[in-house]
């Protein structure tokens, strides 16, 4: 969830190792992946609270590991987004920096990495999670 708010992709321009321009968006700046992955966020920790307080409440377990895999889904899409800022800045230097040898460089930014792990912890665990209530309550009906 606090991926969407740290940088997702980013940008340098550059000229004989000088950094002319560098930019960097965040997840929620960039596209409206980072609003759904920080959507499903939400929801992922109202869904984990309920199934602590209230036990009926077991089958909305399916929903950690469906939001996961979305999450990790939506954060690799975007895993070359710099690129197009990288582009963008080549652009710009024709006419604003003027430069003789430009380097535009992308990078990935931290929350994406964040919210393509945190998506990745998520669809694991709530499979986990899955599979070890349904072997207490086969064991459960044996008994």
């Amino acid at each position: 969830m606090a991926g969407a708010f740290l940088p997702w992709a980013g940008a340098t321009l550059s000229d004989r190792g000088a950094d002319l321009l560098h930019r960097s968006r965040t997840g929620l700046e960039l596209s409206w992946h980072g609003k759904v992955v920080l959507g499903l966020g939400i929801l992922c920790v109202v869904v984990s609270v309920l199934l602590r307080e209230v036990p009926r409440t077991r089958p909305l377990g399916l929903v950690l590991p469906v939001a996961g895999g979305a999450i990790a889904a939506l954060a690799a899409i975007k895993i070359n987004a710099g690129d197009a800022i990288a582009a963008r800045f080549l652009r710009l230097r024709i006419g604003t920096f003027q430069t003789d040898h430009p380097v535009a460089t992308a990078e990935v930014g931290l929350g994406l990495w964040l919210s393509l792990t945190a998506g990745v912890v998520l669809l694991l665990g709530g499979i986990a999670w899955q599979a070890a209530g349904r072997s207490v309550q086969v064991s459960g009906d044996i008994a």
